[in-house]
């Protein structure tokens, strides 16, 4: 199975615990698309508030933050770039080709509900209002939002239902799933709850173009986490 990064479910939001294998799940899709990052035809950016999990690979991110102001930086620069896209390509194409002048703009979140809810009310605010941006306007025009957070809440993350993609790895609670996957996702299987601490990288994923709750694991290296341009 494939995680594409371009499309309709592009866009991707993944819950679980600390130590549940969110990392896994942020590194495979980078580390199988290098040769498109080295070629320009992917330029990532990376929001890091915990300043740790990206800061692995800090040379590969044409942009990065860690602080709140930092991250409206990096998200006003990413609107700007899409409205400047979407002048451009206006009534001409309906999606707009993947190029080294047109790269996809692949921005990874790490732990959004940081900084769309523990931080004050004027950058939350800033942030929860450019992210909706990018995930409501961006697909067609080669943006792609990826956020990872350890309590899926609707109050810790405002714009959790505009990731048309959810992945759930373990979680503490029962309750986590049906928010991460939607009502009855845990009756149709999706136990996300009962996954072992010893399986990292193990979860379901649902979302557009997904019927049932799929089991999976993101594991780095392994053939199981491949992605897609």
């Amino acid at each position: 199975w494939y995680l594409p990064l371009t499309g309709s479910a592009s866009h991707t939001l993944t819950a679980g615990a600390t130590g549940a294998g969110k990392g896994s799940v942020m590194w495979c899709p980078l580390v199988s698309i290098a040769p498109a990052i080295r070629d320009g035809l992917v330029r990532v950016s990376g929001i890091d508030p915990k300043g740790m999990e990206l800061a692995y690979g800090r040379r590969i991110f044409h942009r990065y933050a860690v602080t709140g102001t930092d991250a409206v930086a990096v998200l006003d620069e990413l609107v700007a770039a899409m409205d400047a896209r979407k002048a451009k390509f206006a009534g001409q194409v309906r999606t707009v080709p993947i190029s080294r002048e047109h790269p996809l703009e692949l921005l990874e979140f790490d732990e959004i509900g940081a900084l769309t809810k523990y931080t004050d009310r004027k950058t939350r605010d800033a942030i929860t209002e450019r992210v909706a941006l990018l995930t409501t306007q961006g697909r067609a025009l080669g943006f792609t939002v990826r956020g990872y957070v350890q309590e899926p809440t609707k109050d810790t993350v405002p714009v959790r239902d505009l990731f048309p993609r959810r992945i759930c790895l373990r979680v503490t609670a029962k309750s986590h799933v049906g928010m991460v996957l939607g009502d009855q996702a845990y009756e149709r299987g999706a136990w996300a709850n009962r996954i072992g601490e010893g399986e990292a990288g193990v979860g379901y994923v649902f979302g557009e173009g997904i019927r049932e709750p799929l089991r999976i694991r993101a594991e780095i290296g392994r053939a199981s986490c491949r992605e897609r341009v």
